[in-house]
């Protein structure tokens, strides 16, 4: 029997993001998005249930607790795979700038929306005896600090360390961190356009530009994908 499998992705509505769900749509794997919109080529595809949408605004704790994800995995699924791939590179600001609410709305979108989309995807594989894999896309600012993105590098950093403790806790769950590199995306343009005050090292951001050094996200998404077997 054919293995079937459910895949769930964050962040699908530009940039990597876009560029996954496009190509799971494009192989028939009838993706799971989840977030605030959908670019109206995978609203079409929603309608034409090649895609299902769970609307949800990652930054309110509130909003990611109501997603119903049990309610929109199938029943069938041998295994459900997690790409959480949803980030916000804002506030940008050294820390002392920064207010709390924005610093708060970067932990909710790339700390805790995976945690706990991770931990509803639990209850379901728990409740199905399903293989549960999750590709957590990350970023080299995860490890790296970097003057003026103090919430978007401890953020990051956190959620691959609740992760590797789900993986601690759990050695039946697959977790792999990704760092697609510097791509060319409106986060990278954020990056470039900030204020030199607010962000020391823009100019490292302008270098991959100038210097040719970004990556055109389709094939960046191509690749992660087909690393992990799922094109």
């Amino acid at each position: 029997m054919e293995q079937q499998r459910a895949i769930v992705i964050t962040g699908a509505s530009r940039g990597l993001g876009f560029e996954l769900l496009d190509l799971l749509v494009g192989v028939g794997a009838r993706p799971i998005a989840i977030g605030r919109g959908l670019d109206p080529r995978h609203a079409a595809a929603v309608a034409n249930s090649a895609c299902i949408f769970l609307a949800a605004d990652l930054s309110v704790l509130e909003s990611l607790e109501q997603i119903d994800l049990a309610g929109a995995l199938p029943q069938t699924a041998d295994e459900i795979v997690l790409i959480s791939n949803a980030g916000v590179v804002e506030p940008i600001g050294t820390l002392g700038t920064i207010d709390g609410a924005s610093l708060a709305a970067a932990f909710a979108v790339n700390a805790l929306a995976p945690a706990i989309l991770a931990r509803k995807l639990l209850a379901a594989t728990g409740a199905q005896k399903t293989r549960l894999r999750i590709l957590n896309i990350s970023t080299g600012a995860a490890r790296r600090p970097l003057p003026g993105l103090a919430a978007y590098c401890a953020s990051k950093a956190a959620a691959a360390m609740i992760l590797d403790c789900l993986g601690k806790e759990r050695s039946d769950i697959a977790i792999e961190h990704i760092d697609p590199g510097v791509l060319d995306t409106d986060m990278q343009t954020t990056l470039r356009s900030a204020d030199d005050q607010a962000l020391p090292v823009r100019q490292l951001f302008a270098s991959f530009e100038s210097e040719a050094k970004l990556r055109h996200p389709r094939d960046v998404a191509r690749e992660i994908l087909t690393r992990a077997s799922l094109l």
